[in-house]
């Protein structure tokens, strides 16, 4: 299968990925004898290098699982549970879980039949004790007792001092320690919160081993992938430039890949979001993109230069000066298709979307300057003088 781009649905948003090189997937089909040289292999000493890479890219995949699920899920209740040494051996991963599996369990069949849970491991500064830190939603019947405290961020406060604070709750039925619940008004927020706690120790300490615990019935975000035309995109992103939320480009040198992340909000009342067209935009029959392999991503010789001259200055190009130059540039490939090999380590169609993405950005900024600006032309100052 190939494609450039790969939507995520989460509960309340769209994430589009948008690929500079097509991804080409292949099944994995792994025989006996590459088995036996796997394992062979992995006997092997391995360098510090490798260790390293192999630790990073561990937390990078259970951070990405867990921000998948959270991401996916409507939660309630933010939660912590502590361990106390003189009930349970705080430094036993094994036996903390096992235990919180079937206090999980329990609460599902006593208290909340539809309880969803996500549970993360926090490593103490000594690293050796474990606490444990969770979102839940659906928790039914599940006793929780004000604490007499309120919080903001980190912070905690009698409930006298700061009554308009978020109130901390404690769970009675955690009997293994000391328990914390306080509601989740932001679910985006919470899920890029937890997802800290699975750090390069935690990966170490726990190799080879199930690094969170969550339930069964939690929702998990739907993937598709597809393979369109950067300027078909371009219309797409344009159509739907008011319902994008967040816009990040990424590039990952060691596999010579770009990667422009977007995310597009939901919205029920509209029929311009992507979600409600049940992606027929990326569905449309459309001439697949000829992305360049490797062996052809190699710099255009000196020869380039003279095929194809733009007009020489030393003043720093606009967005709209350079867009205008890229499709110059790609109508003069269009014409003579043999010199298309000069460019082949620039896939012009991604620069042209890139462009496009930037102008936008840009006149954006411009009119965010000018709501700041009164009428009679004065502009408010960043501190208030009075």
């Amino acid at each position: 299968m190939i494609y450039n781009v790969k939507t995520i649905e989460y509960l309340d948003s769209i994430q589009v990925r948008t690929y500079r090189k097509a991804v080409q997937t292949k099944p994995k089909i792994t025989t006996t004898k590459q088995k036996i040289n796997n394992r062979k292999k992995a006997e092997y000493e391995r360098t510090k290098k490798q260790i390293d890479h192999s630790i990073k890219s561990s937390v990078n995949r259970t951070v990405n699982q867990i921000y998948a699920i959270s991401r996916s899920n409507r939660w309630e209740y933010f939660i912590t549970l502590t361990i106390d040494p003189n009930k349970l051996d705080s430094t036993d991963f094994n036996l903390i879980s096992e235990k919180l599996n079937i206090w999980t369990n329990n609460l599902k069949k006593r208290y909340a039949p539809d309880l969803k849970y996500i549970l993360v491991p926090e490593l103490h500064k000594d690293k050796s004790k474990w606490h444990f830190h969770g979102l839940f939603a659906n928790i039914g019947n599940i006793p929780l007792t004000f604490s007499g405290k309120t919080c903001i961020g980190k912070f905690v406060y009698d409930y006298v001092k700061k009554p308009y604070a978020t109130k901390v709750y404690n769970i009675p039925l955690w009997k293994y320690g000391y328990s914390t619940a306080t509601e989740v008004k932001d679910t985006a927020k919470a899920s890029s919160y937890i997802t800290k706690y699975i750090t390069k120790d935690v990966s170490k300490v726990l190799e080879n081993q199930h690094r969170y615990l969550a339930s069964q019935n939690n929702d998990r975000p739907v993937e598709r992938v597809f393979n369109v035309d950067y300027e078909t995109l371009t219309k797409i992103y344009s159509k739907h430039l008011p319902n994008i939320s967040y816009v990040s480009d990424v590039k990952v040198e060691s596999a010579g890949q770009e990667i422009i992340y977007m995310e597009f909000n939901k919205d029920s009342a509209s029929d311009t979001v992507i979600g409600n067209l049940h992606y027929e935009p990326f569905e449309t029959k459309v001439t697949p993109v000829k992305i360049p392999t490797n062996e052809e991503m190699k710099k255009h010789s000196q020869e380039s230069a003279s095929t194809f001259k733009l007009p020489e200055s030393n003043k720093k190009l606009t967005g709209k000066e350079y867009l205008t130059n890229l499709r110059k540039l790609k109508q003069f490939l269009k014409d003579n298709p043999e010199q298309q090999k000069l460019y082949s380590d620039m896939n012009i169609d991604f620069l042209i979307l890139q462009a496009k993405r930037q102008i936008m950005l840009e006149e954006e900024k411009k009119e965010n300057e000018q709501i700041r600006l009164c009428p009679d032309g004065f502009r408010f100052t960043s501190e208030n003088p009075f």
